[in-house]
């Protein structure tokens, strides 16, 4: 699902991604962190299926700036450095989706 719209909030500690349906996600910067789709993250995403434990981890953590990639993707570029994640539009919707319904 593409989005219309990505904000990232003034306070960097999150991003609000706005769909044509007038459906919106708020993720938080330490959620994203967390799920980033970087090998770095694959084998602690493995080891640890809580996301909610490893945004704890992650919970200083702050998005400096916001990246298209293409017509199919995000990158996100956090203060920790980590800048290696690329989000694509399905798979933003599909982590958003469910922190939304937890």
């Amino acid at each position: 699902m593409t989005p219309k719209k990505i904000i990232l909030n003034k306070n960097k500690r999150s991003i609000q991604v706005e769909y044509e349906n007038n459906t919106y996600l708020l993720l938080t910067s330490s959620y994203l962190r967390a799920c980033s789709p970087s090998a770095e993250n694959k084998s602690r995403l493995r080891q640890s299926k809580d996301t909610k434990t490893i945004s704890s981890y992650f919970s200083k953590v702050l998005i400096n700036r916001i990246e298209s990639v293409g017509n199919y993707a995000v990158r996100i570029i956090f203060n920790d450095g980590h800048d290696t994640g690329i989000f694509s539009w399905n798979y933003l919707h599909d982590i958003g989706s469910k922190v939304q319904d937890s």
